[in-house]
């Protein structure tokens, strides 16, 4: 209870480093909020995708399929694809056809999930597929699809590394500085009998306290900002909506503790080098 008390204290005696400490912590985690909201959110874009896309399956000849000319040597009806469709494998159908054949190309098939590829081309394989048509999934139209949601993905994650970099190596300097500047104070707490462990308690405290109300901002604030900003760096069609939900929040979190607690290991290095009676005299 006392280092919470003295830790608040000292947070009211040192308004200006405080202050500056700060809106350090709001703008890195403010920051942060906004790039793992979108990477969070760009990831399971990207994931429902993958799903979606492995449970769609086409036909078409092989020819074709290998880049020629569209002139297979069998042919599939309607009422094959009908045949076809009538499967406990498939979720639902799409049928293309003109002058009675199939169309291939615009027909898709939907499995009820992707592992049932094998099962399903089998099946129809006994229902009369030809040999040279083939059962695929449209890797290309997938890959075209998420190609501006990767690029999206990648620079929210670059630029959260960077402000947790920018951000940690501003905290160490900080800390120094600080330690530096309530350097008689430690002495006097020294003297008294604190040790070490419990004044750098103390200093860890004051940053966890500041930690935590820069937290309570930053979420709120990078909550608002993260929609426009995904949005400005969008490059594909539409939107993405982004929330926040609790596993960011957790993230967000762990990372504020980080570098407060990165911050504090550098107080106690700087602490455990210091011997009151040495920084009273040089005071003196």
């Amino acid at each position: 209870m006392y280092v919470l008390e003295h830790a608040l204290l000292n947070l009211g005696k040192n308004k200006g480093r405080n202050i500056l400490l700060g809106i350090l912590l709001f703008a890195v985690i403010t920051s942060a909020v906004i790039a793992l909201s979108i990477f969070n959110a760009t990831d399971a874009i990207i994931e429902n995708a993958r799903i979606e896309f492995n449970t769609m399956v086409q036909i078409r000849p092989q020819s074709r399929q290998m880049g020629g000319a569209n002139n297979p040597t069998s042919t599939v009806t309607v009422d094959d694809l009908h045949h076809f469709a009538d499967s406990e494998y498939l979720s639902g159908v799409q049928i293309g056809a003109g002058d009675g054949l199939a169309r291939g190309n615009e027909t898709m098939f939907y499995l009820h999930s992707p592992d049932l590829l094998s099962a399903f081309e089998a099946e129809i394989r006994e229902k009369g597929l030809p040999d040279d048509w083939v059962v695929f999934r449209d890797e290309a139209s997938y890959r075209r699809m998420i190609a501006p949601i990767e690029s999206l993905q990648v620079v929210s994650l670059t630029f959260l590394l960077v402000v947790l970099l920018f951000g940690a190596t501003i905290m160490v300097l900080l800390s120094v500085i600080a330690i530096r500047e309530r350097k008689y104070e430690i002495g006097v707490l020294r003297a008294m009998g604190m040790k070490k462990k419990k004044v750098a308690l103390c200093l860890w405290v004051e940053t966890i306290v500041i930690t935590c109300v820069c937290f309570v901002f930053g979420i709120i604030v990078g909550t608002v900002l993260a929609n426009p900003v995904s949005n400005a760096l969008w490059t594909g069609d539409g939107q993405i909506n982004i929330t926040l939900n609790g596993i960011t929040v957790l993230q967000i979190f762990v990372v504020s503790l980080l570098l407060a607690t990165t911050a504090g290991a550098v107080s106690v290095s700087r602490i455990t080098k210091y011997e009151p009676i040495k920084i009273l005299m040089e005071r003196s």
